[in-house]
């Protein structure tokens, strides 16, 4: 009976290790901007202030994210305008139009939304004004926010 026992065991352990070893690799930004920024007219945002960017997916300088890994990805931005522009953001993936946020002038209304994509490697997701003029967002690190990671390389 004890020999049957510490079997089980073995196997359970084995099952453990395997589920260890192939849990998927880990990729999570969070960016946001540090003060109120003036975006051109149809230009990709670059959050300024970078929070968190295990695996490096995110770049500070294009504001671009782009896919390490084949995989499942869940997205997450908030916009708030400063009270002398409307603000009209696009997710784009690979230069298309996934979605996109609006903030209202005159106050100080904020927006956001989540979406779950699935990426192969090297597809690039960023956030773009699509106003064709400069639009202006109101910040000082919390409220303006771009962020991903990956749920399931596939």
């Amino acid at each position: 009976m004890g020999f049957i026992v510490m079997l089980f065991c073995l196997a359970i352990l084995e099952d453990s290790a395997a589920y260890f070893l192939q849990r998927s690799p880990v990729v999570a930004f969070t960016a946001l901007l540090s003060k109120d920024t003036t975006v051109g007219g149809r230009a990709v945002v670059k959050y300024d202030h970078v929070v968190t960017n295990w695996g490096g997916a995110y770049q500070l300088t294009s504001g671009i994210f782009t896919a390490p890994f084949d995989g499942l990805y869940s997205f997450s931005c908030s916009l708030m305008s400063h009270p002398s522009s409307y603000v009209h953001l696009n997710m784009v993936k690979n230069g298309k139009i996934i979605s996109t946020v609006y903030s209202a002038s005159t106050t100080y209304p904020q927006s956001s939304q989540t979406l779950y994509l699935v990426l192969n490697k090297g597809d690039r997701v960023w956030m773009q004004n699509s106003n064709g003029h400069a639009s202006t967002m109101h910040d000082g690190k919390i409220y303006n926010v771009f962020s991903g990671a990956l749920i399931k390389d596939i």
